[in-house]
């Protein structure tokens, strides 16, 4: 390997597009190459590394080890040669900027939809990508520059010295089941031992906490049912009888009455959510406006939490 002469950016292109699409012959068609070009560079590539790639099999293609850390480090200078691109479009009057955040349910069911008005507004030819999961389906693509920023629930476990954290608000959650459910008085989490449930798929933040909290309750893990879907989550509760736990401002989705809240005496926690971006990447200026506006517009939901502060 030359330590002189780097790979082209075009070549670690086509790199992620084999990755992405399974094949040379796909990744050929979507790069509108031919599949012996897209063979020539891959074999160019592991030849200037020394090192073995990719391999091909009948099911489609497999990285090697090698293969992985390219592809890694790959995403991440692509991702600084978009954000490169962006700001030198904006230097000379171009409004086109790329910019990709990841968000929780709850932002996409309350402030979501003004913030996203708001900055495209802005940023009229904004090419924006989102996505909805959990703040720690996020972090490798926060850290290996994949997503500008993401939002999300922190605790206390989470190792995040390596990302910055801008606090935004925080939330109440809240035991909620079918409105057909009988609900007489105050009851325990414990009582509810022998009841199925269903909460999202997480390794750390909110749901995490609050699975240690339930099982201290007698609550079985094999009594909880785990998804990354708010809507597998929702029909769970509205056609099969689960219960589940969600932000307060999520009770009435679309406009729903289905929900009704289960009053419990165990103290639920309470979330905690900010925007988090790696320390390792500058973040570009379409993207640091839409943390500002998630600022802005989560003040509604700090509003909302204290009056209800105020009632009890």
């Amino acid at each position: 390997m030359d330590n002189n002469t780097l790979p082209k950016t075009q070549h670690l292109l086509v790199f992620q597009e084999v990755v992405r699409s399974g094949s040379f012959g796909s990744a050929a068609k979507q790069l509108s190459l031919t599949q012996p070009a897209v063979s020539k560079i891959i074999s160019d590539m592991e030849s200037y590394f020394g090192l073995e790639l990719i391999i091909r099999k009948n099911t489609g293609v497999k990285l090697t080890e090698a293969g992985k850390v390219l592809l890694t480090h790959a995403e991440s200078i692509t991702r600084e040669l978009r954000n490169m691109c962006s700001e030198m479009n904006r230097m000379v009057g171009n409004s086109v900027v790329d910019v990709s955040f990841g968000y929780p349910s709850l932002i996409g069911f309350t402030f979501l939809p003004g913030m996203m008005k708001e900055f495209k507004e802005l940023f009229p030819q904004a090419q924006v990508s989102m996505f909805e999961a959990q703040l720690s389906s996020f972090l490798p693509a926060i850290r290996d520059g994949r997503l500008d920023f993401a939002i999300g629930t922190l605790s206390d476990e989470m190792l995040l010295q390596d990302l910055h954290i801008e606090p935004l608000f925080e939330s109440e959650f809240v035991l909620v089941a079918n409105r057909t459910r009988v609900v007489k008085g105050t009851t325990t989490l414990s009582a509810l031992s022998h009841e199925q449930w269903v909460l999202p798929q997480t390794e750390m933040g909110y749901y995490s906490e609050l699975l240690t909290t339930l099982q201290k309750n007698n609550i079985k893990s094999e009594n909880i049912v785990k998804t990354d879907s708010v809507v597998t989550i929702y029909n769970l509760v509205l056609n099969a009888g689960f219960l589940t736990v969600i932000p307060r401002d999520m009770i009435s989705p679309f406009g729903s009455n289905q929900f009704i809240k289960v009053p419990v005496e165990d103290k639920l926690p309470v979330a905690r959510y900010a925007a988090v971006w790696s320390k390792n990447y500058r973040i570009n200026r379409s993207a640091a406006t839409l943390v500002e506006l998630a600022k802005k517009h989560s003040l509604r939901i700090k509003f909302q939490s204290n009056k209800l502060t105020e009632v009890a």
